[in-house]
C-alpha cells in the first residue's frame, strides 16, 4: 500500500522507485500483483504518462486512511508498552534501599511514569534467575564480576552498608571496641540457608577469602525478615550483619551479645541493581530514578547509610555507639546545642 501511495503522488515509476530504494521491475511486479489481487487494473499506462483509473484514485484514498490509521495504532501500542510497570524484586527489605525506593517512587509520579512493581516474595527465590528468565526487569542484590560477564548483566551501586560482628558476651571479641576480619578466621560464620540472605554470604565469603582463609560456617534454616539477631549462638559463632540494622542500638539492653564494629574497608555490604545490558534503554527510567533517589540521600545524609566518611571518624562514632548512624550523631550534636528545643529528621 505504501509503494501504491507514492506512485499515486508521483504518477511516475522512475521517480516513485527512487523514493521507495527500489528498481522500477520491482515497483512494477508489486502494482501488478496488487491489480491481480484486486481484480482490476489501478493504473492507465502509455509510454508518456501514468494516471489512476476511477479504482487506482480509490485504492489510493482508501491506502492512505489504512496506512495512517495503522501508524497510529502502533505508535499507541509502543506508547502501552513502553508504560507498562516494570518489575523490581531482590534485596528489598535494606533500610538503605526503602529509602531510595520510596524517593524513587515520588519522582516517577512527579514525571508522570508509570509505578514500579514491587514483588517481595521473589525475594526468597533466586532473583539473578528471575532476571535472567525475564520474569523481573531489574534486580537488586549481588554479583559477581564473573556472574556479569557471563550473564551480559549490568550492574549499577546502590548502596554500601559497614559489617559489624555480632557475638556473645562469653567470646574473646565481646569486649573490644572494633575489630578486623582477620580477628574472625577463628570464628564460625553464621550462613543463613536462603535466596535472600545468600547473597550476602557470598559476599562475607569473599571478603574472607580475599584476607587469606575460608570461613567455617553453621548452616541456620528458616530465617525471616526480623530473626537474624535472633539466632542462638555459641561462643565461638560470630553473625556478619549490617550496621544500619535498627535492632542493634538497643540488643545490649536484653540479649547476652556484643556488637563489634569491623574496620577492614572492604568489610562491607554492597547492593547493585542488575539487569540486562538489552534492557538498558526500557529499564532506565527505574535505574535514573534510583540513581538521583541515591544522590538525595548522600546529599542530606538522610539515615547516614549511604554516607562513607574518613575512616578515623567512623571508627570512633562506631567504638563509641555500634549502629547508631552518622545521621543519629549529628541530630545528638544540634539537639545539644544551646537553644534548640527540637530537632526534626525526614
Amino acid at each position: 500500500m505504501r509503494d501504491f501511495i507514492v506512485l499515486s503522488e508521483c504518477l511516475n515509476f522512475t521517480k516513485a522507485a527512487e523514493k521507495l530504494h527500489l528498481t522500477q521491475p520491482t515497483l512494477s511486479k508489486h502494482v501488478v500483483a496488487m491489480e491481480k489481487e484486486l481484480g482490476c487494473e489501478l493504473l492507465n499506462r502509455s509510454r508518456r504518462n501514468v494516471a489512476l483509473t476511477k479504482a487506482g484514485e480509490l485504492f489510493a484514498a482508501t491506502s492512505m486512511q489504512i496506512v495512517e490509521a495503522y501508524d497510529d495504532c502502533q505508535k499507541r501500542i509502543s506508547e502501552l508498552v513502553s508504560q507498562t510497570a516494570l518489575r523490581v524484586a531482590g534485596v528489598l527489605y535494606d533500610p538503605a534501599i526503602s529509602s531510595i525506593i520510596s524517593i524513587a517512587a515520588s519522582l516517577l509520579e512527579a514525571e508522570g511514569k508509570p509505578p514500579i512493581q514491587y514483588n517481595y516474595g521473589v525475594a526468597e527465590q533466586d532473583f539473578v534467575g528471575q532476571l535472567m528468565k525475564d520474569e523481573i526487569d531489574v534486580a537488586i542484590g549481588y554479583a559477581t564480576t564473573e556472574q556479569l560477564e557471563e550473564l551480559e548483566l549490568v550492574r549499577e551501586p546502590l548502596t554500601r552498608t559497614r559489617f559489624v560482628a555480632v557475638v556473645t558476651k562469653t567470646c574473646p571479641l565481646a569486649g573490644r571496641k572494633e575489630a578486623s576480619i582477620d580477628q574472625l578466621r577463628n570464628l564460625r560464620f553464621i550462613k543463613f540457608a536462603d535466596n535472600y540472605s545468600i547473597c550476602g554470604w557470598h559476599l562475607i565469603e569473599k571478603v574472607c577469602n580475599d584476607h587469606g582463609f575460608n570461613p567455617r560456617s553453621r548452616t541456620v534454616l528458616g530465617r525471616n525478615n526480623s530473626s537474624y539477631l535472633n539466632t542462638p549462638l555459641t561462643a565461638e559463632d560470630v553473625l556478619i550483619v549490617p550496621n544500619n540494622l535498627p535492632q542493634l542500638r538497643y540488643l545490649s539492653d536484653f540479649s547476652q551479645v556484643a556488637v563489634v564494629p569491623l574496620v577492614d574497608d572492604d568489610a562491607n555490604f554492597r547492593l547493585y541493581m542488575l539487569y540486562k545490558s538489552a534492557d538498558a534503554e526500557r529499564v532506565a527510567s527505574v535505574t535514573s530514578a534510583y540513581n538521583r533517589a541515591r544522590k538525595i540521600i548522600i546529599n542530606h545524609g538522610k539515615g547516614g547509610i549511604l554516607a562513607d566518611p574518613i575512616p578515623d571518624v567512623r571508627r570512633t562514632l562506631e567504638a563509641a555507639a555500634p549502629g547508631m548512624s552518622c545521621a543519629s550523631w549529628a541530630i545528638r550534636y544540634v539537639a545539644s546545642l544551646d537553644n534548640i528545643i527540637a530537632v526534626l529528621s525526614g
